[in-house]
């Protein structure tokens, strides 16, 4: 209960919480469809799940404004299932984001991210053990990538998660987000 009370908490910051950009342009916040690809660093999460797992999700649609700065929480959640084998991590972290002072339709953008992250785990290791664990840890990401509108983001970035158990969730994700929908 208290975890989910956490949850809760941050989802309702991260909402309350539009960034300057969309502010300008009429205030609230717009989300968009995330598609995109991870790819795990560790050879044994790959092994399970594949060198590439799919991302579907939503993501805060962030307009183009050169030479701007803003700080905002992000809150995501990844994961995935092979047989009995599954993974969720819920990360909450804060953003730094810079958009980068240019003229023209490409705006390219650098963003760094820490916090913390929900581990939720369960690997069979061999026919007699399986390592699981339910902990919070520490969670970081780097970001480059380039925002054409406020309706079409495309991003490179790495995830830096928590070893638990000898597995490393930590990969590069390769992200697009796309539209905006504005619910406030």
């Amino acid at each position: 209960m208290k975890r989910a009370l956490v949850l809760l908490a941050a989802l309702a910051a991260l909402v309350s919480s539009p960034d300057p950009a969309s502010a300008q342009a009429g205030g609230g916040l717009a989300i968009g469809l995330r598609l995109g690809a991870y790819f795990p660093s560790d050879q044994d999460v790959s092994d399970r799940f594949g060198d590439v797992i799919p991302i579907v999700g939503i993501a805060r649609a962030v307009a183009p404004s050169p030479g701007s700065f803003a700080l905002f929480p992000n809150l995501e959640i990844s994961g995935a299932r092979s047989g009995s084998d599954r993974f969720l991590i819920i990360p909450l972290t804060l953003a730094a984001e810079y958009q980068l002072p240019v003229t023209g339709v490409a705006v390219p953008f650098v963003r760094a991210e820490g916090g913390i992250a929900y581990y939720d785990y369960r690997m069979r290791i061999d026919t007699a053990t399986v390592a699981r664990g339910r902990e919070f840890g520490p969670a970081a990401a780097v970001e480059a990538g380039v925002g054409v509108t406020q309706h079409l983001r495309a991003s490179a970035r790495y995830r830096i998660f928590q070893a638990y158990d000898g597995f490393d969730f930590s990969g590069l994700e390769l992200n697009a987000v796309i539209g905006a929908l504005r619910i406030f």
